[in-house]
């Protein structure tokens, strides 16, 4: 897309107008909530953040927000972008008309400080798939301008895994400049990078908004001599407070007149910044530097308009357009379709999975190798057995419970790993009003479904010789152990919503299902046995139902009819060792309660109906979870 502010520009047009576009920022004041620790309630208060803050940049220029931590530059980020959670005064305006979070998602881009991308997908998919998310025309042509422009043709076909840091960094930018925003904002684009990629990535910034017309807002903690002509305007922040804002050519002259001149073979950027900076090593510095800034502030305001001011097109008039509506100068921007962003996020899902690298691999490994290997190893264990009362109940139900639980933990462990790069790609996506939870949701399960169906139906394969299972039960073996996967998993991924570490969601996913599995499934404790409250209790877990219906797959069979005691007894003979004429004997006696309609409980058709409700109602309560607004405090947890 060759336009800036909706419209063609040309380099020898902006070589003349270099204001089509103009981001101004008027006094603006934020104010956050903070958490007062020694509270025993939480009681939070608020906090001033920033305070007064003004600034100017036009199109084609890079704006640099300096200040050391805490200064309020990732805040003032926020408040121009529309994310800042607080109170928020002031008016940020772009060519002319108020700056709206619904604006800035159309026709604005934010690098956070940190990036989470799928590691197996290449840089090439990833580039492509974030302008196929953003609904964008001629994809190819985008991608292959950015990895131009970014010096990332080298490595188009690299998975993301292997790229060094500059090289990640780099594509983090890309991500964002693959859309051609007309305002592109950057959260310490340069933090964990050496000299020479600092460089490269300011001047590769530089060369971008020279010739496209847009705006760079970026902000640095320890800014570069070498970067200095490259930064067209400069804002430094203490204390949420401006010291001075404006161009960078006019800082020295500016500085010199209030009386602070910066020594020769000094990088102007960082002794502002220094001179600009609280003195924390001593209480006499603290005061002595705060009252130097408090000053420098209080001359700025006096002093440093015409500096801020300093520009060449006429004042326009601001207005509050419509959403959805063209404002001033700006075409259509970003606008993702619902249709289009299930398919791109469905294919993402899907090349992740299949990539052929190691990142790949261990997706597929995960997805589809794990349950049948964990099976195998398991069935050597059971390949000897005997068709003997003293041992087949026993073990069959032993085989039955470890099967079950293998595929409980499967599910949970295969969520635990795959899903959360998937979920933080998600959280960044959303601030950019890519897509919402329930598309995210939608896209994640139907990639996951069939994955776990094929997993499923090559285990039950595994066990077939072992259980003698024909046609039917295989089936019935399959949807029932499938439902038990499923369940796992998104009892898991409704863990994850509000765990950010994995590790800890599911472990709390595991206790919960361990618990569910020793109460219900009848292995640990028979049914019949159970006290009241713990009976009634089973009836609400999926661990009973899918019990049941596996116990009776594998022991309600001819095989079990009139078994021998052991190698020397044969049935009926002595009574107290022949208890079981056959397997429905050990199945009511192990399962059922006195009075029970037995016919209601060892129903195999009924208890995989039952399984397969539960998975569908954990699906449903998902889709829902994921429509519903997080606490601001949890949604927190997942943006860095």
């Amino acid at each position: 897309m060759n336009c800036s502010c909706g419209k063609p520009l040309r380099r020898e047009r902006y070589k003349m107008h270099p204001s089509d576009c103009v981001l101004d920022i008027s006094n603006i004041f934020h104010s956050t909530s903070v958490l007062v620790e020694s509270s025993c309630f939480g009681k939070s208060e608020p906090t001033a953040i920033l305070r007064d803050v003004s600034a100017r940049v036009h199109g084609g220029e890079v704006l640099a927000i300096l200040g050391s931590k805490g200064s309020g530059k990732r805040a003032l980020l926020d408040v121009i972008a529309g994310r800042a959670g607080g109170k928020t005064r002031g008016r940020v305006t772009l060519n002319g008309s108020l700056l709206t979070p619904e604006l800035f998602r159309r026709h604005g881009g934010y690098v956070a400080h940190r990036c989470h991308l799928l590691p197996s997908l290449t840089v090439r998919q990833t580039l492509t798939y974030a302008t196929w998310l953003a609904n964008l025309s001629n994809r190819d042509a985008r991608v292959r301008q950015t990895l131009a422009d970014l010096a990332l043709s080298q490595v188009a076909n690299r998975p993301v895994s292997d790229l060094t840091r500059p090289e990640y960094r780099r594509l983090m930018l890309g991500v964002q400049l693959a859309k051609d925003p007309t305002i592109l904002l950057l959260d310490e684009p340069t933090w964990d990078t050496d000299p020479l990629n600092t460089y490269l990535i300011v001047s590769m910034l530089w060369s971008y908004v020279t010739r496209r017309g847009s705006i760079v807002v970026l902000t640095m903690e320890t800014p570069r001599s070498d970067v200095l002509p490259f930064v067209s305007r400069v804002a430094l922040l203490c204390l949420g407070a401006v010291v001075y804002s404006g161009p960078t050519r006019s800082m020295l002259d500016y500085f010199t007149y209030i009386g602070f001149p910066c020594p020769e073979l000094e990088n102007p950027l960082m002794y502002y910044l220094c001179l600009s900076t609280v003195d924390r090593r001593s209480r006499d510095r603290f005061l002595e530097s705060n009252q130097q800034i408090s000053v420098l502030v209080e001359k700025f305001k006096i002093e440093g308009v015409l500096y801020m001011k300093d520009t060449p097109e006429d004042p326009m008039s601001v207005k509050e357009s419509p959403l959805g509506m063209a404002h001033k100068g700006l075409g259509r921007g970003i606008k993702p379709g619902c249709f289009s962003t299930l398919i791109a996020l469905y294919m993402r899902g899907m090349a992740t999975t299949f990539a052929l690298n190691k990142s790949g691999l261990g997706h597929f490994a995960a997805r589809i190798l794990i349950l049948p290997f964990s099976i195998a190893l398991l069935s050597i264990l059971y390949s000897n057995s005997s068709l003997y009362q003293s041992r087949i109940f026993l073990q069959t139900g032993g085989l039955v419970f470890n099967v079950l639980t293998l595929f409980y933990l499967a599910g949970i462990a295969t969520t635990a790993l795959l899903f959360p790069s998937f979920r933080a790609r998600y959280y960044q996506e959303k601030r950019e009003g890519l897509y919402g939870g329930a598309m995210f949701f939608t896209a994640y399960t139907l990639l996951s479904l069939p994955l776990s169906l094929t997993s499923t139906l090559i285990t039950i394969g595994i066990l077939v010789p072992i259980l003698d299972l024909d046609l039917s039960a295989w089936a019935h073996t399959s949807g029932t152990l499938w439902a038990s996967y499923v369940a796992a998993e998104q009892v898991t991924i409704a863990f994850l919503m509000v765990i950010e570490r994995p590790m800890t969601g599911a472990i709390t996913v595991l206790y919960i299902t361990l618990i569910s599995l020793i109460i219900a499934s009848g292995a640990m404790r028979s049914l019949r046995n159970l006290p009241e409250w713990l009976a009634a209790l089973s009836t609400a877990l999926p661990t009973r139902y899918a019990s049941l219906a596996l116990n009776q797959l594998a022991i309600e069979r001819p095989a079990t009819q009139n078994l021998a005691y052991d190698e020397n007894t044969v049935c009926p003979g002595i009574k107290e060792l022949c208890r079981y004429p056959d397997g429905r004997t050990y199945l009511i006696e192990r399962f059922t309660s006195e009075g029970e309609n037995l016919s209601r409980v060892l129903n195999v058709n009924l208890n995989l109906l039952v399984s397969l409700a539960f998975c569908l109602g954990l699906v449903i309560l998902n889709s829902v979870l994921y429509l519903l607004p997080l606490p601001a405090r949890v949604k927190a947890k997942f943006r860095e």
